[in-house]
């Protein structure tokens, strides 16, 4: 039996010894600073509501032109600058004054209609705005650029579940097109200039924050809108309610997202899917709100929308294999939360 103070001066000797080592790994695993495009949209506020309670000391930037997103969810810790993604004086001033060491860019004009409808002004945006932060990032010494792809790049993928090497890129949509270009000018700038890059594939992101009153919602945020909000918005199916979704709350894109900024490895471009890895059908969906609101909804019939794609169904194993992602929350659980976060603004 060893004495107490061996015991105590053997634990201070590993304590010692690797004070430094753990220090090591809090600082690599802590960012000083990060460039956040879009923080006022769905997806890039809740983003930055949970990195600022995971990484309270990190400094984040945020840019925001308010196409698509909203003032009153910013997030005041956080040095914001009004604008697009497209003003490169801007994007220097941003660069040149912070110098991030991680990108997360979700700053888009999203939805397949709208690009459809306006395809030259969504692919500005979308491809043009992409690259130019590509280049920023490069010219700063950027360590990890996390852009936020789409699973619309698949199209009508031919094997479900979608695994990343088994399905060609078969963009059926405007928005899908410049979703994917984005992937390679990602692979481009890690291959010829050492910035490393990785592309997450989300697969039909929902939950609280996502407003239902545009046209160009999406299915459970427009229907919730149109549940709770009836003056303001018609609920529509559009086809026979039988095409499958796999959706994918938010807060597993959040998680996906810090995941990836964590990982040792280097990526050089790759791409995986973001999503819960299960299927869902319109009208099982309805059959759900239904269930867990207790209320009627009535869905007006249209005819399926164009540009879009029958079902999708995420294989999400490269993602679990590469840096461990695995879905918080699954469909079910996510639309409860969503459906509580529609009753909190009545």
């Amino acid at each position: 039996m060893i004495p107490l103070p061996a015991r105590m001066a053997k634990k201070y000797l590993w304590a010692t010894q690797n004070f430094w080592v753990i220090a090591l790994v809090i600082k690599v695993m802590t960012p000083k600073s990060t460039l956040v495009t879009g923080c006022a949209g769905f997806i890039g506020s809740n983003f930055v509501r949970q990195f600022r309670k995971e990484f309270p000391k990190a400094k984040i930037i945020g840019i925001d032109d308010f196409s698509t997103g909203r003032r009153e969810v910013l997030d005041k810790t956080i040095k914001f600058y009004e604008g697009s993604i497209l003003d490169e004086s801007l994007l220097e001033k941003i660069f040149s004054r912070h110098k991030p060491e991680f990108v997360f860019h979700f700053a888009a004009l999203p939805r397949v209609s709208y690009s459809v409808e306006h395809p030259r002004r969504t692919s500005e945006v979308n491809i043009l705005g992409t690259v130019s932060l590509l280049e920023h990032s490069k010219n700063y010494g950027v360590k990890r650029f996390i852009y936020s792809s789409s699973s619309s790049v698949y199209g009508g993928a031919k094997k479900l579940p979608t695994k990343e090497s088994e399905n060609p890129i078969d963009p059926k949509s405007p928005y899908a097109v410049q979703k994917y270009v984005g992937e390679p000018f990602c692979k481009i700038f890690s291959e010829l200039f050492g910035l490393d890059t990785v592309c997450l594939r989300y697969f039909n992101v929902f939950g609280p924050g996502q407003y239902g009153d545009s046209p160009y919602s999406t299915v459970v945020s427009a229907w919730l809108e149109a549940l709770y909000f009836s003056k303001r918005k018609k609920a529509f199916i559009e086809g026979d309610g039988k095409q499958t979704r796999d959706f994918c709350y938010v807060d597993n894109v959040v998680s996906a997202n810090i995941l990836a900024m964590k990982a040792k490895k280097n990526f050089h471009g790759e791409a995986f899917n973001i999503a819960h890895g299960e299927r869902t059908t319109l009208n099982e969906i309805k059959k759900l709100i239904e269930k867990y609101t207790g209320k009627k909804l009535s869905l007006e019939q249209r005819p399926p929308r164009l540009g879009d794609v029958r079902h999708t169904h995420a294989d999400i194993g490269k993602a679990k294999k590469w840096f461990g992602y695995v879905p918080l929350l699954d469909f079910e659980t996510g639309l409860r939360e969503t459906i509580k976060w529609f009753e909190r603004r009545l």
